[in-house]
């Protein structure tokens, strides 16, 4: 499970990561989002499901500021540098951190 949890009000949240590399993205993002709604995921898990994919749906067309923060993470002498599984996983925790911060 992935858990979002406030700062204390200063206006960020940070990610408790409890959940299994084995459990489907969405299953992580929808016990998130029961977790930040407060409830339990297991009392409906369809419900939080459909709204995990409501949720990433729109990164499935991301913006220019995303775009330019995986290129930025990733770039080599103006090319981009995707040589492994790793820099992948960069590129893509920076575009979804941008995503977060617009």
């Amino acid at each position: 499970m992935i858990a979002l949890m406030a700062d204390g009000g200063a206006g960020r949240s940070t990610v408790a990561r409890v959940s299994s590399p084995a459990a489907p993205m969405i299953e992580q993002i929808a016990r998130a989002i029961a977790t930040a709604d407060g409830s339990r995921f297991e009392d409906d898990p369809m419900r939080f499901r459909r709204l995990a994919l409501g949720a990433l749906q729109p990164l499935t067309r991301p913006t220019n500021t995303m775009v330019d923060a995986a290129h930025e993470a990733v770039w080599s002498d103006a090319y981009w540098t995707i040589n492994s599984r790793a820099d992948f996983k960069k590129a893509v925790r920076a575009m979804i951190q941008a995503a977060m911060n617009e």
